[in-house]
């Protein structure tokens, strides 16, 4: 069997598959359909008028308008790229090495270049579809932007479409390259030059901040433009996608041509590069991840290392006040997490980067003086901060039940009855979770220079709201679960996860609009002093969203702890 019929085989069967989970959901959910379409349709919408106006807005500047826009279309496909390459990365990992269902496929009568083609592409369709959904719209405020004809889409389409294969090529090449070459001893050094990196750039990022600060128009774009010039690459396939678009907006059709074929050609180039490396370097890839075992070095040290955890549980156990058994559930949970790079790499590089944004706010080259800004900034801050924690939360929260898979019974048969596992599990990820955000939003208070209130105000507001998404994210994942996928992709792509996601926007933004009533009064751009805050208001405001906290966060788990307290739960394993 050839590669291609093998890969049409089985893309033709996971098609009918695709097709019967579709009709099965479209008949049985057909609310959740309607729901989902007319959210996915009002979002459409909103992010077409939104970046319309933010680029017409852009244009007008005078000199520096189109500089800057085109700029801002290079650097918006670049992170485009880099964050197709992770997540392809990460999906087509747990598919190639993690899942169950490999070890049959493996042996089948096929070759394994087929399946790695396959799970290529598998994995390109369940990264790309979000990002394909997010960039139409802007596609589109970008035609109206350049004033071009319908041609615009039907000849930048192709291109972004290369740009995902293309990703999805890449980020394989580099999946396997690691599974096969990489060391323990490589994480090491390799984090010691990441930290030396940042270190190295704070002195550029403070003579740039100065530059920002100076009100020399010139200095600042030379900055900007310097900084941005890495997604300008001529090699980069993000560049060949920004050069279509602005060959297209300006009706240059022979440069439009030219780089689609350009893509075109890199993008089947990909694929076939991807078939030589499966066939050389795919079965030894995996055969190393099968045979990994711990070594003899780690056996001998077992016992010391057991007597130190036996003193350290007892004492963490009697701080935490739980009994054995609750005790080992959160173990389990915690080394479940360390065991995930996938869960503990995003997480990480999530909050590092909201780490560094929060200690540098007031260098963002605003005038922090005026209360207009300090109140814009503070509460977009915060906003940012919820909508990190709502990735977080939808992508490795929600699908924490259903990873259990077909082993929940084990659960169901020990001490703790399913709805005290319910309930430990919230226990640990929103405490975690708060604790991180908080600690965010007081670095980010102290940098913006607020008082001690509003400090107080957002630390509890922050508080509420991690709660409230962690427990809206694990009680839908406990009321819809799909215990037959170990995917968690899979699973969060699902009409669960995007209830999930959409329920978790609608309550940032209800509370968003709570927190903001407080300070409604330093909305005004000729506003020259700071409007005292008023404790009663602020009070109301947080009750107000306590309130909301418990319909989106308490009623979920009501009925989640309720439906977990029937055994009838165990029938869907």
């Amino acid at each position: 069997m050839t590669t291609s019929s093998a890969t049409w085989l089985l893309a033709r069967t996971h098609g009918r598959m695709l097709r019967h989970k579709l009709r099965f959901g479209m008949r049985e959910n057909r609310l959740l359909s309607v729901t989902v379409g007319a959210f996915l349709g009002l979002y459409s919408l909103a992010a077409y008028l939104l970046v319309g106006r933010g680029l017409d807005f852009m244009m007008k500047l005078p000199l520096i308008g189109p500089l800057l826009t085109e700029r801002l279309v290079f650097l918006l496909f670049f992170f485009f790229f880099v964050m197709l390459v992770i997540s392809n990365a990460t999906i087509t990992g747990m598919s190639l090495f993690r899942r169950k269902d490999m070890e049959w496929q493996i042996a089948l009568p096929l070759p394994p270049r087929s399946l790695v083609l396959w799970k290529t592409l598998e994995g390109m369709l369940l990264a790309s579809w979000g990002l394909l959904l997010l960039t139409t719209p802007i596609l589109l405020a970008l035609a109206q932007t350049y004033k071009a004809d319908a041609k615009f889409m039907l000849v930048v389409l192709p291109a972004v479409l290369a740009l995902v294969t293309i990703a999805a090529n890449v980020s394989t090449w580099l999946l396997i390259a690691l599974v096969l070459w990489a060391k323990r001893w490589m994480w090491k050094p390799l984090l010691a030059v990441v930290v030396l990196l940042l270190i190295r750039t704070l002195p550029i990022w403070h003579s740039s901040v100065e530059s920002l600060n100076s009100g020399d128009l010139s200095a600042s774009l030379n900055q900007i433009l310097r900084h941005t010039e890495i997604c300008m690459h001529p090699l980069l396939p993000s560049s060949w996608v920004a050069e279509t678009i602005q060959a297209a907006g300006r009706g240059t059709f022979e440069r439009t041509m030219f780089f689609n074929l350009v893509l075109l050609a890199n993008a089947l180039m990909s694929i076939l590069i991807t078939t030589r490396i499966a066939s050389a370097f795919y079965y030894p890839a995996w055969n190393r991840i099968m045979s990994a075992a711990p070594g003899v070095v780690g056996k001998a040290k077992a016992p010391q290392a057991r007597a130190r955890r036996g003193r350290l549980s007892h004492w963490l156990r009697r701080i935490l006040a739980l009994d054995r058994a609750s005790y080992a559930l959160l173990v389990k949970e915690v080394r479940t997490f360390l065991r995930e790079p996938v869960q503990w790499g995003q997480s990480s590089i999530i909050f590092g980067l909201l780490l560094i944004y929060s200690m540098n706010l007031r260098k963002l080259g605003y005038d922090l003086q005026s209360p207009f800004w300090i109140t814009i900034v503070s509460h977009l801050n915060l906003l940012v901060c919820c909508l990190a924690l709502s990735t977080l939360t939808t992508r490795f929260i929600y699908p924490q039940f259903s990873l259990e898979g077909q082993r929940l019974w084990i659960l169901g048969l020990s001490p703790l009855p399913l709805h005290r596992v319910l309930a430990l599990k919230l226990r640990l990820s929103a405490s975690v979770l708060a604790l991180v955000m908080v600690t965010l939003v007081v670095v980010s208070g102290i940098s913006l220079g607020l008082s001690g209130q509003r400090i107080l105000f957002f630390s509890a507001s922050i508080l509420m709201l991690s709660y409230g998404l962690t427990s809206l994210a694990l009680s839908l994942g406990a009321l819809v679960p799909n215990f037959r996928e170990s995917n968690p992709a899979r699973i969060v792509s699902g009409f669960g996860g995007t209830v999930c996601l959409i329920a978790s926007f609608v309550y940032i933004v209800g509370g968003m609009v709570l927190l903001l009533i407080p300070s409604w009064q330093n909305l005004r751009q000729d506003a020259l002093a700071m409007v005292g805050s008023n404790g009663k208001i602020e009070l109301a405001a947080l009750a107000g969203l306590a309130v909301l906290t418990v319909a989106f966060g308490g009623i979920p788990y009501f009925f989640a702890k309720r439906q977990t307290k029937n055994l009838e739960y165990l029938r869907h394993l």
